[in-house]
């Protein structure tokens, strides 16, 4: 049924935070909401706009890619002054699960309480850190969280390995327990009509307790673990191979914003004023780095001191693969379902990593480096393949303001 609380609180938000249009910037609602109780990831929700769809009789949403780089999302009231109470659950269609990996699980299935599914997850598995250097109480297993639901966007890329009985479903997530026994998500297929074929049940083990008993039971042979490679060469980074030809305008224009601060402060381009960001909307923070980017791209002398700062910090990195080749580390690029490798980069301080470059062997044998990433999306990717074994990524140095709404597999 229509929680009409969660409603009504989520409207006096839109209402406050509305534009002179009347649509409400959806960057600017997350922390408000929160504020008062309101957490998309409790409520069974990756992202606050798959929330805000399970009121789509009352809330209209709009996307706007038009202009920016970054989709802007918006959303309004309809309808003003329309009773709430007394009205029929949303029906949801079906649904194409070829979107981005974040909306697939809970496309598929009813998770519930999504945080006490993870926490439940997380205890159930060998020990491991799940978070990055600061927690966040409101979203404090964000690692764990990604795991999962990229997990089983690769297993749906992989044929048969998303087990189905007429009642049950099972995948395996990849991870064990202390035991290293294999960890099972079990699902029961859905009676209420108009929602998720399947809703979530426990993880197991297989034989233990009645979930895993249940999965004896349904399931012969029991669902393999997600692969993402076919040879282990592909773990490798091949140090006989020339440097890596960089996609320099897509690197360092399209992706401004993710550079460091000082890094950009001390190339500053001619006549451009640095400003504080942290108070912009969406679409005025992407003005921002698009004048940005701009003003780069016009001062040639910066822009070529950009690039060599990239080209010195490329070299050292090569050189510590070459030392050691667990420098570049195996990573799951969920939006081109494909392997990579990243390479740490230090743009202010030689002793510090500020990004991880992405870089992709070709069929003739050389690399090419195709973006970059902040470090908590890098480990967020290449954890789904194995826990890194690295000494420049690691989840307690890495710092993160917050779990943000833009999908970590974009480029």
């Amino acid at each position: 049924m229509i929680n009409t609380e969660i409603l009504e609180n989520i409207i006096a938000v839109l209402e406050q935070k509305k534009g002179q249009d009347g649509w409400t910037d959806l960057a600017r609602i997350g922390k408000p909401l929160a504020d008062i109780g309101i957490n998309p990831k409790a409520l069974g929700h990756i992202k606050l706009t798959e929330l805000l769809e399970e009121y789509d009789e009352f809330i209209e949403i709009r996307r706007d890619s038009t202009s920016y780089k970054v989709p802007v999302l918006y959303a309004k009231q309809k309808n003003n002054g329309q009773k709430l109470i007394g009205t029929k659950p949303k029906v949801q269609v079906s649904r194409d699960y070829s979107g981005k990996a974040v909306n697939n699980l809970m496309q598929w299935a009813w998770m519930g309480d999504f945080s006490q599914v993870i926490n439940d997850l997380k205890n159930m598995a060998l020990k491991e850190r799940w978070y990055y250097k600061i927690q966040n109480p409101d979203f404090p297993f964000p690692i764990l969280s990604k795991y999962l639901t990229y997990t089983f966007y690769r297993l749906l890329k992989e044929s048969d390995k998303i087990k189905i009985s007429n009642q049950y479903a099972s995948f395996n997530t990849g991870l064990v327990n202390k035991l290293y026994e294999p960890i099972y998500a079990l699902f029961e297929r859905n009676k209420v009509q108009g929602k998720q074929e399947w809703y979530f049940h426990e993880f197991c083990i297989s034989g233990v307790g009645k979930a895993g008993k249940i999965l004896a039971r349904n399931f012969n042979p029991l669902p393999e673990r997600a692969n993402y490679f076919s040879n282990p060469s592909e773990l490798i980074y091949d140090s006989n191979a020339p440097e890596p030809q960089l996609n320099w305008n897509h690197i360092i224009l399209d992706n401004v914003s993710r550079l460091p601060l000082e890094f950009l402060e001390d190339n500053k381009p001619e006549g451009f004023n640095f400003r504080d960001t942290s108070d912009m909307t969406t679409i005025q923070k992407s003005d921002y780095y698009s004048a940005l980017a701009s003003a780069i791209e016009s001062d040639s002398r910066k822009f070529r001191a950009i690039k060599n700062r990239f080209s010195d910090s490329l070299n050292l990195a090569l050189k510590r693969v070459e030392w050691n080749f667990k420098t570049a580390i195996p990573m799951y690029y969920p939006a081109y379902n494909k392997m990579s490798l990243l390479l740490p980069m230090s743009l202010v301080d030689d002793d510090t990593i500020d990004l991880a470059l992405v870089t992709e062997k070709t069929q003739s044998g050389n690399y090419l480096g195709h973006t970059i990433l902040p470090l908590n999306w890098a480990y967020s990717n290449a954890r789904l393949i194995t826990r890194p074994d690295s000494d420049w990524l690691v989840a307690d140095r890495i710092e993160t303001e917050s779990d943000s709404e833009i999908d970590d597999t974009e480029e």
